[in-house]
């Protein structure tokens, strides 16, 4: 059974599946930002210092200071993202409860169009078993 309701279920069912969507997809680059900021705090952990000249001292020493930094961006970065997250995901749970509460009033809709159809029916059978009762009796 249609309602009237039923084109407003499929707007926020789209506007529901389109938040779930992007949740998935902050939540893909949340792991890959969080990936990529362990790979790079385990490229900062390791020592590149090996015997050598000073030149090749201070060579590493600015490698080291740039991948500790470059670790530090990418962390930070990994942290913005996980917030995004966040807000993705109250933006879901709003679009799911305002979905759900649509679903729900238009399957009560649907449930009183059959009540109300079912009492037509019994009235309608309720006159005729009378009627066959009239002629039988008369």
């Amino acid at each position: 059974m249609r309602t009237r309701l039923d084109a407003v279920v499929q707007v926020r069912e789209r506007a529901e599946e389109k938040a779930l969507r992007q949740v998935v997809e902050a939540e893909t680059q949340a792991k890959a930002a969080h990936e990529r900021a362990e790979a790079l705090k385990q490229i900062a952990q390791q020592d590149q210092r090996k015997p050598g000249d000073a030149a090749t001292w201070e060579l590493a020493e600015t490698a080291h200071v740039r991948a500790l930094s470059d670790a530090r961006k990418a962390q930070k970065e990994a942290e913005r993202i996980a917030a995004e997250v966040s807000k993705v995901r109250v933006v879901y749970t709003s679009a799911h409860q305002r979905a759900e509460v649509v679903r729900r009033v238009a399957e009560t809709r649907r449930d009183e169009q059959r009540r109300d159809i079912e009492r037509v029916e019994e009235k309608a059978l309720d006159e005729v078993a009378s009627l066959l009762w009239y002629r039988k009796a008369g």
